[in-house]
């Protein structure tokens, strides 16, 4: 079993959350551990300072998830690495279940475990189930690729983004994550170029982690803006919706007329979700480069 500790290295990001973090840890004690601390935290050395198997890593501002992991790779030398959130708990014998899995598939890119209490996360990839979405949004992507009922090893599409097990040679092959994704949907855009090279993505139900999901950043205006906005964002650039293509149009105009309303009603939280909505759309517009195409 000693090999697995010079084969992998844990990787986790926080960003307002490290109280969460010793949960993680205490289980990490044999293996090498990167944090990045993407929230510019003096405390957090102090605090992970007992815990000789961490090297952390401080951003002067946040990077965004992928990102951040990609900063975090540069400094990795071993075969593999686990990408973990800082709010989940994962046993040694699940990983080492994991690194055995991934062992014995020498084309896999990912491997991953099962993440209780929240709905597991898995299927197919979203544009398979275009016919389904009336747009491409966080919520109803995730809804379609939700399966409970896996019994024994499964290859699929996509893999729960909280914690994936990777192939660093592969990693690097396919380019890493990519950067554009600040927030969400990086993990399915991964997936899907792991796959469009051939590599599988393997769900084991013998590895368990517990998520206590939603907890690995504060419940704060801030952090529901940085939320609300690349939920809208991010499945933007997953979908490649083109600058001046109808949809985006439509999507503009409507949060703005939702946006108007709400106000006027003086539904002042929904005024103001609607009003990031915009944002993102608009914002999203601009970023893209100047293109007639549809």
């Amino acid at each position: 079993m000693n090999k697995i500790y010079e084969d992998l290295t844990i990787v986790t990001v926080l960003y307002d959350s490290s109280e969460l973090i010793n949960d993680l840890l205490k289980n990490l004690i044999n293996f090498k551990v990167i944090v990045v601390d993407n929230g510019n935290n003096d405390q957090i050395l102090k605090k992970l300072s007992d815990f000789k198997n961490v090297k952390v890593i401080t951003q002067k501002k946040n990077l965004g998830y992928g990102r951040a992991i990609n900063f975090a790779f540069e400094k990795i030398k071993s075969k593999y690495f686990f990408v973990l959130n800082p709010d989940l708990v994962i046993s040694e014998k699940s990983i080492y279940d994991l690194y055995t899995l991934i062992t014995k598939n020498p084309d896999a890119g990912i491997v991953a475990p099962i993440t209780k209490p929240d709905e597991d996360f898995y299927g197919l990839f979203p544009e398979k189930n275009t016919k389904k979405i009336k747009e491409p949004n966080e919520i109803r992507c995730r809804n379609l690729l939700q399966n409970s009922n896996i019994d024994g090893e499964i290859c699929v599409d996509v893999a729960k983004g909280c914690a994936l097990l990777l192939n660093s040679e592969y990693f690097e092959k396919i380019g890493k994550f990519d950067e554009r994704y600040f927030l969400f949907w990086e993990e399915i855009d991964l997936c899907r170029r792991f796959r469009s090279k051939k590599h599988s993505v393997i769900i084991s139900p013998s590895s368990l982690a517990v998520h206590k999901q939603g907890q690995s950043s504060k419940k704060n205006i801030k952090n529901f803006i940085i939320k609300t906005f690349y939920s809208e964002y991010s499945p933007l650039i997953y979908f490649n919706v083109k600058k001046f293509s109808s949809f985006l149009i439509y999507k503009q105009i409507r949060y703005f007329f939702r946006f108007v309303t709400y106000l006027l009603i003086l539904n002042l939280k929904k005024s103001f979700i609607n009003l990031i909505k915009l944002y993102a759309n608009i914002k999203y517009f601009f970023d893209l480069k100047s293109s007639l195409k549809r």
